[in-house]
């Protein structure tokens, strides 16, 4: 299917949260594969069009946060609280908004070698996206809810294990690295990813509250 079309295919026509939250998470995970692939490019040509796709993949989820925002504006009654509902969709979007900068940046700054951290970086956000996936799915199930804060903590776990790979390739870096421009370059898109991380742990937390509230 193309990417031009992944929105219509995600949407349910009812429009209703869990769908949404589904489509969101969905489009979460797919962003962060896609990133996988964008560091594994064997070429320019390549690595750009999978820069497109990223792109792709963010405009989907900035269409799935509007939706949801104008589904929480029409709708009396909503499954959490409104608040809730809110936090959590606006960051997971700005996961895949991290995600879309981390790729933006590695064209801008055509970086020929990707070094093995980000690869460990992206695999660290990939796993955390599906661990949201995960609860995101279960969230219409009330009765089993309890049993997806395993999924909460393993996110966290993930979080610190990013903490760990930036701050010992930052000070690689700085030790080694004799070319400023090319440090700066390095370490933005560290940031972004590390950032992407931040807001996965975000995800995670909004989501344990809501666990704690309707388990």
């Amino acid at each position: 299917m193309k990417l031009d079309k992944i929105f219509q295919f995600l949407i349910p026509k009812d429009k209703k949260f869990f769908p949404l939250f589904s489509a969101a998470s969905d489009n979460l995970v797919n962003c962060s594969l896609e990133f996988q692939k964008l560091l594994n490019a064997s070429n320019e040509e390549q690595r750009n069009e999978l820069v497109r796709n990223v792109k792709k993949f963010e405009k989907v989820g900035d269409k799935i946060t509007v939706t949801i925002y104008d589904e929480l504006n029409s709708t009396f009654i909503t499954p959490f609280d409104r608040e809730d509902i809110q936090k959590l969709a606006n960051r997971i979007d700005n996961v895949v908004d991290l995600v879309n900068t981390s790729a933006k940046r590695i064209q801008l700054y055509k970086l020929v070698e990707i070094p093995p951290v980000f690869h460990k970086m992206a695999a660290l956000v990939c796993e955390a996206s599906k661990e949201i996936d995960a609860v995101v799915k279960g969230l219409n199930k009330i009765n089993d809810i309890a049993k997806y804060k395993d999924h909460c903590i393993r996110i966290g776990e993930l979080e610190n294990e990013s903490d760990d790979l930036n701050f010992s390739y930052l000070s690689e870096i700085f030790d080694h690295e004799t070319n400023a421009i090319s440090l700066i370059k390095k370490r933005d898109v560290l940031n972004s990813l590390e950032k992407a991380m931040d807001r996965c742990e975000d995800v995670a937390d909004i989501l344990n509250t809501i666990l704690v509230k309707y388990a």
